[in-house]
């Protein structure tokens, strides 16, 4: 039935599906709605890697950094609870909570950890990815706004609380979002309207949009704007009212820094 697609070409048949053009028409073997299969699917997240893999590296980085502070010592072993640092003065129950945290998203096991997250479905099998094609792609989709929103405000505030300068890293090209998204569609009807096109709006903030045109019009950018920021060391910050709270299973600081006068931002 699909002997039109062959009329103006010599097609190539190979195991996994059939070419014309350098273009795959027909996939063979296990296959969802039309024309896609499960590498159709993983286009996403494979667009994605790098942004989540650059989160990542981050927090490693802040992880590393904060470890081999002499206030580590201070601090319980792993990921630990906000009651064992009621002994600890304010500063150090905000280093302290600072790098648990680091701790938690650099975990391979810990629920919140970035990678574990990314990988929630790597153990299943094709036909369950096919079959669960819809819960996937709004799972992977979750993480990068979870990833780029909420926890790259923690990074921001760790890094500047700490004097640890943080670059983000940038979103795939609208035009390639939408090209994975209209490919993904054209193959998976319970797959329409799922994802969005993900962008940077104010403050760093991550942004969803219905297209192309409307992140434009909105002003995103697929690029992270690099803001000036005065990167104090953690001796220029005092009196920091510091307590540690636990809010949905996450531990979050909250400081007050004095401002860093003119002199020290520009040293």
């Amino acid at each position: 039935m699909n002997e039109h697609l062959f009329l103006n070409g010599c097609p190539i048949i190979r195991p996994e599906g059939i070419y014309l053009d350098g273009a795959r028409v027909i996939s063979l073997g296990l296959r969802g709605v039309g024309l896609g299969d499960v590498g159709d699917l993983l286009a996403y997240r494979q667009a994605w890697e790098p942004f989540i893999d650059g989160h990542l590296q981050l927090w490693r980085r802040v992880n590393e950094l904060l470890e081999r502070a002499p206030t580590a010592q201070k601090c319980p072993a792993g990921i630990f609870d906000v009651t064992q640092l009621s002994q600890l003065g304010s500063t150090e129950r905000a280093f302290c909570a600072s790098l648990s945290l680091s701790r938690m998203r650099v975990s391979d096991t810990h629920p919140t950890g970035i990678r574990p997250q990314w990988n929630a479905w790597s153990g299943k099998s094709s036909s369950e990815i096919l079959e669960g094609a819809k819960d996937m792609l709004e799972w992977h989709q979750a993480v990068v706004m979870r990833v780029g929103g909420a926890y790259k405000d923690e990074l921001l505030q760790i890094g500047a609380l700490w004097g640890i300068p943080i670059e983000l890293p940038d979103v795939p090209e609208f035009t390639f979002q939408q090209e994975i998204r209209a490919r993904i569609e054209a193959a998976y009807i319970s797959a329409k309207g799922v994802l969005q096109i993900v962008g940077y709006g104010i403050g760093q903030t991550l942004v969803l949009a219905a297209d192309v045109t409307e992140a434009t019009a909105e002003g995103l950018s697929a690029t992270a704007r690099k803001l000036p920021q005065a990167v104090p060391t953690p001796g220029t910050w005092v009196g920091i009212a510091a307590v540690v709270a636990v809010v949905g299973g996450a531990l979050l600081v909250y400081y007050h820094p004095r401002k860093v006068n003119a002199g020290a931002a520009a040293a």
